[in-house]
């Protein structure tokens, strides 16, 4: 059984694997079905929506695995302006070949996306830590990987430097999950435009 001495920081030379781990692990996520309903187009290209997320968590945040076989990848960013994110995704977008989603995965992402970061400047704005990407290789789903990821990011920002940490999911039962973790949900609903429920979640700095 794996533990927290365990868990290794990524670098850039993980981004494409790590994303592959993510681009499994949530190819049924609520959000990528909508983004690509044909499910056999989304199981080839999600790996690239990730291993952008993995581009930028190395870059700028921090990129966790579980061990060096990548059984579990968290990506964690620091709020940034809007004016960096858009020059840093552009350079992760095109490492990461998003085009691949093709234009029109590309215009259903933008509801999500525009609607979500509304609702997390409304209830964070200051300092805090975002978690954008949580996933564990589906043949290691249910052995307390996620768990793992979780509780060493925390305690590491509770022991260095406490801030908030706000992030979202479109499964009801990841809601139970993170709530174990001090998360409250503060906007729940479905995202305008789309089919698409939603729960954002912040938990407050300790």
């Amino acid at each position: 059984m794996l533990s927290k001495e365990d868990i290794i920081t990524l670098d850039k030379t993980h981004v494409k694997s790590a994303g592959e781990v993510l681009g499994r692990s949530l190819q049924d996520d609520p959000v990528s079905i909508h983004d690509i309903p044909d499910k056999i187009k989304r199981h080839a290209v999600m790996k690239h929506v990730f291993q952008m997320t993995c581009c930028l968590g190395v870059k700028y945040g921090e990129t966790h695995a579980t061990s060096l076989d990548l059984e579990g990848i968290a990506v964690w960013l620091p709020y940034i302006s809007k004016e960096f994110k858009m020059i840093i995704n552009l350079g992760c977008m095109l490492k990461s070949k998003m085009y691949k989603l093709g234009r029109e995965a590309q215009k259903r992402i933008m509801p999500i996306e525009k609607y979500s970061t509304k609702v997390h400047r409304e209830f964070v704005s200051g300092d805090h830590w975002y978690l954008q990407s949580l996933g564990v290789e589906p043949v290691h789903q249910g052995k307390g990987y996620g768990r793992l990821l979780m509780e060493y990011m925390l305690e590491k920002i509770d022991n260095s430097n406490p801030l908030p940490v706000f992030l979202e999911t479109s499964t009801e039962i990841n809601v139970k999950f993170y709530k174990r973790f001090g998360f409250e949900v503060v906007k729940e609903g479905v995202i305008p435009e789309t089919d698409v429920e939603q729960w954002y979640l912040l938990r407050s700095a300790k």
